[in-house]
């Protein structure tokens, strides 16, 4: 996997520093872009960096009804 660059290495540190802060924290990628990371990156920024950290297993996608809601990937028990 390749390492994100700019904007993207931005918001991924961005998320990353709001988990270790708030562990328990889910929500939708708009919810990410706007109480996460207050607005600082747009929409596609946000998604890319989700999918980013996705890959990277730090973090994991649910499905609840029609939406994705990101958190940091449990550990499997």
């Amino acid at each position: 996997m390749t390492e994100p660059s700019s904007d993207l290495e931005t918001a991924v540190n961005a998320i990353r520093r709001y988990l270790q802060k708030y562990p328990q924290g889910a929500d939708t990628p708009e919810g990410v872009a706007q109480w996460w990371l207050q607005g600082s990156f747009s929409l596609e920024i946000v998604a890319a960096a989700l999918a980013y950290l996705l890959a990277s297993g730090e973090l994991e996608r649910m499905h609840v009804g029609q939406r994705q809601l990101w958190r940091r990937r449990r550990q499997e028990a």
